[in-house]
């Protein structure tokens, strides 16, 4: 596998008896991007980041994390790694300072003075104790016990999960804030995908454990476009290339298309249209177009 990407998978597949999870999934991910992973709940984005970090088998398939192979060198990655899961659990009878000396003795390169600089900026009182924390302070503590020994990769699953939109927001944007200072790769996996359209650079769409989209995300809203087209009379049924989805109403026509080029709009002008409209797409509303609504 290239050493291009921080994370690489080809065909990685999880069953569950008769259940596929994770069904040929090929991932890319650059390094020192910060990467969206994004998926409705139950499309297979936790079992992909387990099988990342080797804390579930994979079924068949390949897995390269910063060039290593989980599942035999396991110990490696999650020293050069930070790992942040939904609703992470810690030893709440702990202060915050005495859960960071904790964690500090199995990263060899644990930063002490890198640790309480994360505290202040995270505003983070070390004698508070973590059973009398807010959750959005706890998803703060679990994300300093990932950065503290400065990874290569900081994965995310869900780390904002249960918090309110200003935390999320928030914790989001500090978060690639003070990686990007240093370059280093940000992977992430949501369902929150308007939270994330403001910090990631590259997405990863996933639906029913299968990749549907993998790529930069201004190359993803510059391919997938809106073509709205109003006639004299009542429209005609329309069929464009790539088109995703299409709306009818009266006399005007939406279609949702992908590959998006001049070609399109040439395709469209054929059905003698009045006007012919292209809108521009937030990566919500391509998302909704991909894999459909929200339960």
């Amino acid at each position: 596998m290239s050493t291009e990407y921080a994370i690489e998978t080809r065909s990685l597949t999880k069953r569950y008896g008769r259940k596929e999870a994770v069904s040929g999934l090929n991932l890319q991910v650059p390094r020192g991007s910060v990467f969206a992973f994004l998926g409705r709940n139950g499309a297979g984005k936790t079992s992909t980041v387990r099988m990342l970090l080797n804390l579930l088998d994979r079924t068949s398939g390949e897995v390269s994390v910063l060039g290593l192979d989980p599942a035999h060198r396991d110990t490696e990655i999650k020293r050069r790694v930070g790992y942040v899961a939904e609703n992470q659990r810690m030893y709440d009878w702990m202060t915050v300072s005495q859960i960071a000396w904790f964690c500090s003795g199995f990263y060899p390169t644990w930063d002490k003075a890198y640790c309480t600089d994360l505290m202040k900026q995270m505003g983070l009182n070390p004698n508070d104790k973590i059973k009398s924390l807010s959750m959005g302070t706890k998803a703060k503590v679990a994300l300093l016990l990932a950065m503290a020994h400065r990874p290569e990769l900081l994965i995310l699953d869900e780390p904002t999960s249960g918090l309110d939109v200003v935390v999320r927001r928030d914790f989001i944007e500090g978060v690639i804030e003070m990686i990007q200072q240093e370059g280093r790769t940000v992977f992430f996996s949501s369902h929150l995908v308007h939270e994330v359209e403001r910090v990631a650079d590259w997405v990863g769409i996933v639906d029913g454990g299968k990749m549907i989209a993998c790529q930069p995300i201004d190359e993803l809203k510059a391919s997938v476009k809106r073509v709205s087209m109003v006639f004299e009379e009542t429209a005609p049924q329309v069929k464009l290339d790539g088109m995703i989805s299409v709306e009818c109403s009266g006399r005007q026509v939406k279609a949702m298309v992908c590959d998006f080029s001049q070609i399109t709009i040439e395709k469209a002008k054929a059905y003698n249209p009045r006007s012919v409209e292209v809108e521009d797409l937030c990566l919500e509303d391509i998302f909704v177009a991909l894999v459909g609504e929200k339960e």
